[in-house]
């Protein structure tokens, strides 16, 4: 990025329509913004308005402001054959799944394969039930990825055997930080935002103790329990508090549910344009008029609908061990050395893995291309 000493940008009640600034990679809330009059007088901008351009020019600077990727999906199949789906809807081989004697939402058991999870019943009315949560998302692109399909593709072929949606969530990823959570959240609890549902709900998420305080803002807004609502949150600073590092500054997450739902993926299958969708979705619903970073955001034309495939992996067993098993492991090693006790080679010799651990190692060193059927199961 070059050096920019003066841009020239629309004012807001400002008389001039200049600024300096210098060294725009580091810019960030809370840098100290002038202007320059006609005199060439600098006079400094309230905090405010400071906060409004320089979002805004991470907005002008940015290659991809912002990106789209299907948060959540599931759905019921009207059939008790949960193998037939993995195998003819997923197009997957059932005997990389494993199968556990439990299930969620009043289903006996459930198949996994990473995050990916089909539960299973034995009642008609039921059915089968595909859930991908996020990280089922991530892990069912690289499925697609290996079989040459997209989400397109993929929910053409949910709907085509007899699928229902039930539940199916987008998330806009901001990455330039242009959405300002916190005076979203202050405008919306002072009856400065328009929206067909009153209810909201804001919360702050982090550490409470200690010097830094670094808390993540969300905003609801509808009702949880509707068919349709919003959640806004600081990305990047919620992983933070986890330890994590991620990109992206913000999240919009349109979650909706039953008809809208359904409504939802047919308009997106019938005219293959996820912007104009995730853009009438958030603007039918919530506006926050005379905001300048909204106005810039709801008329944004561009926002590319991408896959973010993620393979199986052993993210949560890891951060597990590290946060419960490997300060005990460190400590009987510890006392090992000190008094030539041999606590740790008694509890490997005496460890042995289970059937379903097994079958994670075997997910985890299988090639993709060997886990996926053949083309042409998408065709019987």
């Amino acid at each position: 990025m070059k050096e920019i000493d003066k841009i020239r940008i629309k004012q807001w009640n400002q008389d001039n329509p200049y600024i300096q600034m210098k060294n725009l990679e580091n810019v960030q809330p809370g840098y100290r913004v002038h202007t320059v009059n006609d005199d060439h007088h600098l006079y400094e901008l309230p905090l405010e308005t400071q906060n409004i351009i320089l979002r805004c020019l991470n907005y002008y600077v940015c290659d991809k402001p912002f990106y789209l990727l299907v948060d959540y999906l599931s759905v019921r199949f009207p059939t008790t054959n949960a193998l037939e789906v993995i195998r003819k809807v997923l197009g997957m081989k059932a005997d990389y799944f494993i199968l556990y004697d439990y299930g969620y939402y009043g289903y006996k058991e459930h198949y996994a394969y990473g995050e990916i999870k089909v539960m299973a019943s034995d009642e008609e009315h039921m059915g089968v039930f595909l859930e991908l949560k996020g990280a089922g998302s991530r892990n069912m692109e690289y499925v697609l990825q290996a079989q040459n399909r997209d989400w397109y593709s993929f929910l053409n072929r949910c709907l085509d055997c007899g699928g229902l949606i039930r539940r199916f969530d987008l998330a806009v990823n901001d990455m330039c930080g242009l959405l300002d959570i916190p005076v979203l959240s202050e405008k919306y609890r002072n009856g400065g935002a328009e929206c067909r549902c009153k209810n909201y709900e804001n919360v702050q998420g982090g550490k409470l103790s200690g010097k830094k305080r670094n808390l993540a803002d969300t905003l609801y807004i509808g009702s949880k329990t509707g068919t349709k609502y919003f959640c806004l949150y600081e990305k990047q600073k919620e992983q933070a508090t986890k330890k994590k590092h991620t990109d992206i500054i913000n999240r919009f997450e349109i979650r909706l549910r039953g008809t809208k739902a359904v409504q939802a993926v047919e308009e997106l299958l019938l005219t293959h344009n996820p912007h104009g969708l995730v853009f009438y979705l958030i603007t039918d619903f919530v506006d926050f008029p005379d905001y300048p970073l909204w106005e810039i955001f709801i008329s944004h034309d561009n926002l590319p609908f991408e896959m973010n495939p993620v393979p199986v992996n052993m993210e949560r067993t890891l951060q597990w061990l590290e946060r419960q098993v490997m300060p005990s492991i460190v400590m009987i090693e510890e006392i090992d050395r000190l008094t030539g006790s041999n606590y740790m080679k008694m509890i490997d010799e005496a460890t042995h893995l289970s059937e379903k651990q097994e079958m994670i190692v075997e997910q985890m060193s299988t090639d993709i291309a060997e886990v996926i059927e053949s083309e042409g199961v998408f065709y019987e």
